[in-house]
């Protein structure tokens, strides 16, 4: 039945909506989220239920939301109250609203929270293997240019569905054909039946499977396989992002896609394909928690580009997060995947992201063995194994960068400390510290390894030296993780117009509140687009990249990127174990001119390390 009568219940405000018949409503379901906008866990209701939402503030002070299925009896009697239980666990905290609504996912804006805009992708079932399409309990939203997917397949004797969020390019390569199981695939015996793949539009529209069966049970023994492109460059912009992977395999598949310029990611197999020779930034976000460790390998093909290390063992250390960051050289038909090579990570902060290069000056290299401090200032740690070097900018016998052309450039490092702990700076001309803006790896508390990285942006001229230079005298770097990267975003010439551009610092102890950061030193604004108190306004539509590093000191701290108040991307920190801790992520997002970019923390954040930088890769 379809409603839009808005009624009021007992002082609180009941909306109605357009509701999907047959198992209930679909609610939003989560017990602790910052934002209802975060929570990507559905339930179906009972009859008699109605989607609710509250707000309610901990006893830290934190504010969060509750998501569910509540009766509707119930909603006029959940005044403010020390202890809300709904039908589902007791919430601890002072509930300061609730609403109800009636409608499939309605529960997203209530309690002053804002619906999901207008202009998005569909909310689509997001699960790799259910028995019954039915029994998923996941969504995601997906882009612009994607529709929802049901597909089936067989697996050691049983059919299972998967639901994704697909580009609409390839919802036109799903075409379902019968699959026939039997002797010499023929006669009387034999059985078969047309498994279903499509898409389809509007909101958890990929809850239904029409194939036709015959009796029987199937089984299908066969491996698929992957049609690579033929040889063919198809220039353009590439970029993609996405976040909440699983492992298949070993390898990672994200089925959240929040960007995908060029469709060259598949949410199906968890493959980036090159379709544009050149060069390309590949960064991956990864968290463990409890006690786990987790490594991740970079692939191309069957090589290992890029490897990162994360480790929540010991202490009061719960979690850890950490970044890794290479850049590439690809051919057509190049796949580049990530591999879970041991440990278990947290697939809610998993995050992968990568986009094509449009200048051809750009370097990556690595440590190849662990490297001891230089003696002075005027000398560079050394990063041995060049992965990259086009236009030869990168000297690695002393480990310096000379500028080539003067222009825009962005510079990456991740270091990794064991046993100690210390802070890299960037050096530039011969002993001259480029900012403040370091980064402190702290693995001195027990038998730990620990990783930070920092991407920050320069204005260079030719011949300008860059470098990286620690003043701690027991700085070492461990060797594959410990990187060096940068890249020309854009050569300087009287005629350009300059690329936007910036970068902000955080100079000291931010309020220990949920609240946005408030930048207080800025290093780069190349439009005049940044506000400590408002934040980041896009100056013009395009693709841009954004990282953040949030430093933590004897707390646990988390945070998100938001765009309009909605979130995209977070970072994990807790220095508990160690004091200090650092957490960092990459995105990549399409957006408007006046879109509104801003950090929220959940707790207080440190100064000097805490950054945030971006720019626009293209219109």
């Amino acid at each position: 039945m379809i409603f839009f009568t808005i009624v009021y219940l007992f002082g609180l405000t009941a909306k109605f909506y357009i509701a999907v018949e047959g198992l209930g409503l679909k609610c939003l379901r989560c017990d602790d989220v910052t934002y209802p906008q975060l929570c990507m866990n559905l339930e179906y209701c009972s009859g008699g239920d109605v989607c609710s939402v509250q707000r309610y503030r901990k006893d830290n002070g934190d504010v969060r939301f509750w998501l569910g299925c509540l009766p509707a009896t119930h909603c006029a009697k959940t005044p403010n109250k020390t202890v809300l239980h709904s039908n589902k666990r007791a919430i601890h905290g002072s509930v300061v609203c609730n609403d109800c609504c009636y409608g499939d996912l309605c529960n997203v804006e209530g309690c002053g929270s804002p619906a999901f805009p207008t202009t998005r992708g569909p909310v689509c079932f997001n699960c790799p293997h259910t028995l019954n399409p039915t029994d998923c309990h996941h969504v995601t939203v997906c882009g612009t240019n994607e529709l929802c997917y049901i597909g089936e397949r067989p697996l050691f004797g049983q059919r299972y569905f998967t639901s994704h969020c697909e580009d609409i390019h390839v919802c036109n390569n799903h075409i379902s054909e019968p699959i026939v199981f039997g002797k010499k695939r023929s006669g009387l015996n034999a059985r078969s039946y047309t498994p279903c793949a499509g898409c389809c539009h509007g909101d958890l529209c990929n809850i239904n499977c029409n194939a036709s069966f015959t009796s029987g049970t199937v089984v299908n023994t066969g491996h698929g396989t992957t049609t690579k492109p033929n040889g063919q460059e198809m220039p353009g912009n590439y970029a993609f992002y996405v976040h909440q992977g699983t492992t298949f395999n070993g390898f990672l598949v994200f089925h959240n896609i929040t960007t995908n310029e060029g469709s060259s990611y598949n949410a199906s197999t968890g493959e980036f394909t090159c379709k544009f020779s050149g060069a390309y930034v590949f960064s991956w976000t990864t968290v463990t928690e409890y006690g786990r460790q987790g490594d991740l390998d970079l692939h191309v093909n069957d090589d290992v580009v890029g490897t990162s290390h994360t480790d929540s063992v010991g202490g009061l250390k719960n979690k850890d997060s950490s970044t890794g960051l290479v850049v590439v050289n690809l051919q057509v038909g190049d796949i580049v995947r990530l591999r879970l090579v041991n440990g278990t990570l947290n697939a809610e902060y998993t995050t992968f992201a990568g986009w094509r290069l449009d200048q051809n000056v750009s370097f990556h290299a690595r440590v190849r063995t662990a490297q001891l401090r230089p003696n002075s200032s005027h000398e560079g740690l050394v990063f041995q194994d060049v992965v990259t070097n086009n236009g030869q900018p990168y000297l690695s016998g002393n480990g310096t960068f000379v500028c080539p052309v003067s222009g825009l450039y962005a510079f990456a490092f991740t270091i990794e400390a064991k046993h100690r702990h210390y802070m890299v700076y960037f050096f530039s001309n011969g002993g001259h510290k480029l900012n403040t803006q370091g980064v402190w790896a702290d693995s001195s508390s027990g038998d730990f390894r620990d990783t930070s990285t920092t991407l920050q942006l320069f204005q260079l001229n030719a011949g300008d030296a860059i470098y990286l230079y620690s003043g701690d005298r027991d700085a070492k770097l461990e060797p594959l993780r410990s990187t060096y990267s940068g890249w020309l975003i854009q050569p300087y010439s009287g005629m350009s117009l300059p690329t936007p551009a910036f970068m902000e610092q955080l100079t000291s102890t931010s309020p220990a509140t949920h609240s946005a950061v408030h930048f207080t030193r800025e290093a780069l604004d190349t439009t005049g687009s940044f506000h400590y108190s408002t934040g980041y306004t896009v100056p013009k539509n395009g693709v841009y990249v954004f990282f953040w590093n949030m430093e933590a000191y004897n707390n646990p701290l988390t945070s998100v990127l938001v765009v309009n108040k909605r979130p995209y991307g977070s970072t994990v920190t807790d220095g508990r174990a160690t004091h200090y801790d650092s957490g960092s992520n990459v995105v990549v997002l399409r957006l408007r001119a006046n879109d509104i970019i801003n950090i929220v923390q959940s707790s207080s954040a440190d100064g000097d390390q805490t950054i945030i930088s971006g720019y626009m890769l293209y219109e």
